[in-house]
Protein backbone atom coordinates (compact mmCIF):
# COMPACT_ATOMS: atom_id res chain seq x y z
CA UNK A 1 0.00 0.00 0.00
CA UNK A 2 3.24 2.46 0.92
CA UNK A 3 6.32 1.47 -0.19
CA UNK A 4 9.42 3.78 0.30
CA UNK A 5 12.65 2.22 -1.29
CA UNK A 6 16.14 3.65 -0.18
CA UNK A 7 14.57 7.06 0.46
CA UNK A 8 16.86 9.76 1.14
CA UNK A 9 15.62 13.42 2.04
CA UNK A 10 17.40 16.64 2.30
CA UNK A 11 16.43 19.90 4.42
CA UNK A 12 18.49 22.86 3.97
CA UNK A 13 21.31 20.51 2.56
CA UNK A 14 21.22 18.46 5.78
CA UNK A 15 20.38 15.40 5.38
CA UNK A 16 16.61 13.99 7.32
CA UNK A 17 16.45 10.58 6.01
CA UNK A 18 19.28 8.53 4.66
CA UNK A 19 17.71 5.43 2.65
CA UNK A 20 14.82 4.62 4.46
CA UNK A 21 12.93 1.61 3.48
CA UNK A 22 9.31 0.56 4.46
CA UNK A 23 6.57 -1.84 3.34
CA UNK A 24 3.21 -0.99 4.99
CA UNK A 25 0.78 -3.37 3.79
CA UNK A 26 -2.52 -3.15 2.78
CA UNK A 27 -5.07 -3.33 5.93
CA UNK A 28 -2.55 -3.09 8.77
CA UNK A 29 -1.68 -0.51 11.60
CA UNK A 30 1.83 0.50 11.28
CA UNK A 31 3.21 2.54 13.69
CA UNK A 32 6.74 4.62 13.18
CA UNK A 33 8.58 5.12 16.41
CA UNK A 34 11.59 6.98 16.98
CA UNK A 35 13.74 10.34 18.70
CA UNK A 36 12.26 13.46 18.41
CA UNK A 37 13.87 14.94 15.08
CA UNK A 38 14.69 11.81 13.74
CA UNK A 39 12.41 12.03 10.46
CA UNK A 40 9.25 10.35 11.65
CA UNK A 41 7.04 13.37 10.52
CA UNK A 42 9.08 13.74 7.19
CA UNK A 43 7.64 10.39 6.59
CA UNK A 44 4.04 11.38 6.23
CA UNK A 45 4.86 14.67 4.45
CA UNK A 46 6.85 12.41 1.88
CA UNK A 47 3.98 10.18 1.65
CA UNK A 48 1.48 13.36 0.91
CA UNK A 49 3.54 14.36 -1.79
CA UNK A 50 4.23 17.55 0.36
CA UNK A 51 8.14 16.96 0.29
CA UNK A 52 10.42 15.65 -2.56
CA UNK A 53 12.46 13.37 -2.16
CA UNK A 54 16.43 13.05 -2.90
CA UNK A 55 17.05 9.58 -3.74
CA UNK A 56 14.91 6.48 -3.91
CA UNK A 57 11.31 5.86 -5.00
CA UNK A 58 7.57 5.86 -3.37
CA UNK A 59 5.12 4.14 -4.64
CA UNK A 60 1.12 4.61 -3.33
CA UNK A 61 -1.68 2.04 -3.86
CA UNK A 62 0.48 0.56 -6.21
CA UNK A 63 1.62 3.77 -8.42
CA UNK A 64 5.16 5.02 -8.19
CA UNK A 65 4.79 8.78 -7.28
CA UNK A 66 8.35 9.61 -6.87
CA UNK A 67 8.32 12.25 -9.41
CA UNK A 68 4.55 12.61 -10.87
CA UNK A 69 3.30 16.35 -11.41
CA UNK A 70 1.31 18.15 -8.90
CA UNK A 71 -1.98 17.73 -10.79
CA UNK A 72 -1.18 14.26 -10.32
CA UNK A 73 -0.45 14.81 -6.82
CA UNK A 74 -3.93 15.87 -6.37
CA UNK A 75 -5.63 12.85 -7.35
CA UNK A 76 -3.13 10.41 -5.47
CA UNK A 77 -3.58 12.79 -2.27
CA UNK A 78 -7.75 11.95 -2.59
CA UNK A 79 -6.91 8.01 -1.44
CA UNK A 80 -5.02 9.24 2.22
CA UNK A 81 -6.58 11.44 4.59
CA UNK A 82 -4.57 13.12 7.46
CA UNK A 83 -5.14 13.66 11.64
CA UNK A 84 -2.87 16.08 12.52
CA UNK A 85 -1.48 16.47 16.24
CA UNK A 86 -3.88 18.20 18.46
CA UNK A 87 -6.85 17.84 15.55
CA UNK A 88 -6.30 21.16 13.75
CA UNK A 89 -9.98 21.52 13.92
CA UNK A 90 -11.49 25.41 12.94
CA UNK A 91 -12.42 26.79 15.69
CA UNK A 92 -15.07 29.02 14.19
CA UNK A 93 -16.73 26.11 12.70
CA UNK A 94 -19.92 23.34 14.32
CA UNK A 95 -18.78 20.12 14.44
CA UNK A 96 -20.88 19.43 11.23
CA UNK A 97 -19.32 22.12 9.35
CA UNK A 98 -15.52 21.15 10.16
CA UNK A 99 -16.60 17.58 8.90
CA UNK A 100 -18.24 19.03 5.61
CA UNK A 101 -15.07 21.99 4.86
CA UNK A 102 -13.11 20.73 2.23
CA UNK A 103 -16.03 19.48 0.41
CA UNK A 104 -18.31 22.51 0.59
CA UNK A 105 -15.05 25.29 0.33
CA UNK A 106 -12.75 23.43 -2.02
CA UNK A 107 -15.20 21.38 -4.28
CA UNK A 108 -18.09 23.98 -3.96
CA UNK A 109 -20.04 20.93 -3.00
CA UNK A 110 -23.95 21.99 -2.23
CA UNK A 111 -24.12 22.48 1.19
CA UNK A 112 -27.09 20.07 1.46
CA UNK A 113 -25.55 17.44 0.06
CA UNK A 114 -21.88 17.94 2.02
CA UNK A 115 -24.18 18.09 5.28
CA UNK A 116 -25.72 15.01 4.77
CA UNK A 117 -22.68 13.19 4.01
CA UNK A 118 -21.11 14.80 7.41
CA UNK A 119 -24.16 13.89 9.33
CA UNK A 120 -23.45 9.69 7.52
CA UNK A 121 -19.59 9.96 8.80
CA UNK A 122 -20.59 11.18 12.42
CA UNK A 123 -23.34 8.97 12.86
CA UNK A 124 -20.89 6.03 12.16
CA UNK A 125 -18.29 7.46 14.76
CA UNK A 126 -20.92 8.48 17.57
CA UNK A 127 -20.85 11.98 17.08
CA UNK A 128 -24.39 12.91 15.65
CA UNK A 129 -25.60 13.99 18.85
CA UNK A 130 -22.24 16.42 18.89
CA UNK A 131 -22.46 17.56 15.17
CA UNK A 132 -23.83 21.41 15.85
CA UNK A 133 -20.99 22.05 18.58
CA UNK A 134 -17.97 24.08 18.49
CA UNK A 135 -14.65 22.31 18.79
CA UNK A 136 -13.75 24.14 22.52
CA UNK A 137 -17.56 22.06 24.20
CA UNK A 138 -15.52 19.13 23.31
CA UNK A 139 -12.48 16.81 25.21
CA UNK A 140 -9.58 16.20 23.49
CA UNK A 141 -10.92 12.81 22.51
CA UNK A 142 -13.86 14.12 21.05
CA UNK A 143 -11.86 16.40 19.09
CA UNK A 144 -9.35 13.56 17.15
CA UNK A 145 -12.54 12.08 16.83
CA UNK A 146 -13.57 15.12 14.56
CA UNK A 147 -10.28 15.28 12.96
CA UNK A 148 -11.22 11.59 11.83
CA UNK A 149 -14.37 12.41 10.41
CA UNK A 150 -13.01 14.87 8.17
CA UNK A 151 -9.89 13.20 7.12
CA UNK A 152 -12.92 10.25 5.78
CA UNK A 153 -14.79 12.41 4.11
CA UNK A 154 -13.13 11.70 1.02
CA UNK A 155 -13.55 7.76 1.76
CA UNK A 156 -9.79 7.48 1.82
CA UNK A 157 -7.38 3.99 1.26
CA UNK A 158 -4.84 5.38 3.59
CA UNK A 159 -5.03 7.06 7.20
CA UNK A 160 -1.98 9.05 8.28
CA UNK A 161 -1.78 10.02 12.20
CA UNK A 162 0.96 12.54 13.12
CA UNK A 163 1.28 12.07 17.03
CA UNK A 164 -2.73 11.82 17.44
CA UNK A 165 -2.37 11.09 21.68
CA UNK A 166 -0.34 14.20 22.37
CA UNK A 167 -1.59 15.81 24.97
CA UNK A 168 -4.15 13.75 25.84
CA UNK A 169 -4.76 11.91 29.74
CA UNK A 170 -4.59 7.89 29.91
CA UNK A 171 -8.29 7.64 29.12
CA UNK A 172 -8.23 9.82 26.13
CA UNK A 173 -5.52 8.24 24.50
CA UNK A 174 -6.80 4.92 24.85
CA UNK A 175 -10.22 6.19 23.15
CA UNK A 176 -8.02 7.31 20.32
CA UNK A 177 -6.47 4.33 20.21
CA UNK A 178 -9.64 2.33 19.81
CA UNK A 179 -10.99 4.85 17.07
CA UNK A 180 -7.87 4.08 15.18
CA UNK A 181 -8.29 0.48 15.25
CA UNK A 182 -11.90 0.97 14.90
CA UNK A 183 -11.53 3.01 11.62
CA UNK A 184 -9.02 0.45 10.06
CA UNK A 185 -11.80 -2.67 10.51
CA UNK A 186 -14.91 -0.22 9.89
CA UNK A 187 -13.87 1.51 7.30
CA UNK A 188 -11.21 -1.15 5.63
CA UNK A 189 -8.52 1.58 5.76
CA UNK A 190 -4.63 0.70 5.68
CA UNK A 191 -3.48 3.38 8.73
CA UNK A 192 0.31 4.76 9.42
CA UNK A 193 0.52 6.41 13.06
CA UNK A 194 3.66 8.31 14.53
CA UNK A 195 3.74 8.45 17.98
CA UNK A 196 5.79 8.24 21.09
CA UNK A 197 2.94 7.47 22.74
CA UNK A 198 3.87 3.46 24.37
CA UNK A 199 0.22 2.57 25.74
CA UNK A 200 -0.47 3.47 21.78
CA UNK A 201 2.28 1.30 19.99
CA UNK A 202 1.29 -1.54 22.07
CA UNK A 203 -3.23 -1.36 21.43
CA UNK A 204 -2.46 -0.75 17.82
CA UNK A 205 0.37 -2.14 16.06
CA UNK A 206 1.33 -4.59 13.72
CA UNK A 207 4.41 -3.81 13.11
CA UNK A 208 6.59 -1.20 14.45
CA UNK A 209 9.31 0.68 12.32
CA UNK A 210 12.19 3.00 14.31
CA UNK A 211 13.44 5.92 12.46
CA UNK A 212 16.59 6.88 14.52
CA UNK A 213 19.21 9.01 13.13
CA UNK A 214 17.59 9.65 10.16
CA UNK A 215 17.68 5.64 9.10
CA UNK A 216 15.09 3.49 9.32
CA UNK A 217 14.21 -0.25 9.85
CA UNK A 218 11.02 -2.87 10.88
CA UNK A 219 11.47 -4.05 14.72
CA UNK A 220 8.48 -6.12 14.10
CA UNK A 221 5.94 -6.58 16.70
CA UNK A 222 5.33 -4.15 20.02
CA UNK A 223 6.92 -6.34 22.36
CA UNK A 224 10.22 -6.63 20.11
CA UNK A 225 10.78 -2.95 21.52
CA UNK A 226 11.65 -4.49 24.99
CA UNK A 227 13.65 -7.55 23.71
CA UNK A 228 15.30 -6.60 20.66
CA UNK A 229 19.37 -6.59 21.26
CA UNK A 230 19.99 -4.05 18.33
CA UNK A 231 21.85 -1.64 20.32
CA UNK A 232 19.49 1.49 18.23
CA UNK A 233 16.31 -0.06 19.71
CA UNK A 234 18.03 -0.52 23.04
CA UNK A 235 19.11 3.11 23.10
CA UNK A 236 15.50 4.45 21.80
CA UNK A 237 13.72 2.16 24.60
CA UNK A 238 16.02 2.19 27.38
CA UNK A 239 13.54 4.79 29.54
CA UNK A 240 10.80 2.43 28.53
CA UNK A 241 12.97 -0.51 29.83
CA UNK A 242 14.21 1.05 32.71
CA UNK A 243 11.01 2.02 34.02
CA UNK A 244 9.22 -1.36 33.86
CA UNK A 245 12.09 -2.60 35.58
CA UNK A 246 11.71 -0.05 38.19
CA UNK A 247 7.76 -1.07 38.79
CA UNK A 248 7.72 -4.81 38.40
CA UNK A 249 10.92 -4.67 41.22
CA UNK A 250 8.38 -2.08 43.13
CA UNK A 251 5.54 -4.63 42.68
CA UNK A 252 7.62 -7.57 43.79
CA UNK A 253 8.37 -5.76 46.95
CA UNK A 254 5.29 -5.07 47.66
CA UNK A 255 3.54 -8.39 47.05
CA UNK A 256 6.59 -10.25 48.70
CA UNK A 257 7.96 -11.57 45.25
CA UNK A 258 4.90 -12.00 43.41
CA UNK A 259 4.41 -9.67 40.76
CA UNK A 260 0.67 -10.12 39.82
CA UNK A 261 -2.04 -11.98 43.15
CA UNK A 262 -2.36 -15.56 42.41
Amino acid sequence: MIIFKDVSVSFSGQRVLRGVSLHVKSGSITTIVGPSGSGKSTILRVAMGFRTVDSGSVAIDGEDVTSISEKRWTRVRRKMGMVFQHSALFDSLSVVENVGFYPYYVDRLPWRKVREQAMELLSELGLAESANKMPEELSGGMQRRVALARALVYHPKILLYDEPTTGLDPQNSDLVSNMIREANEKFGVTSVVVTHDLQCIHALSDEVVLITGGEGFSIGKPHQLFVATDPRVVDFTQVWRKQMLDYASEMRGETGGAVLPS
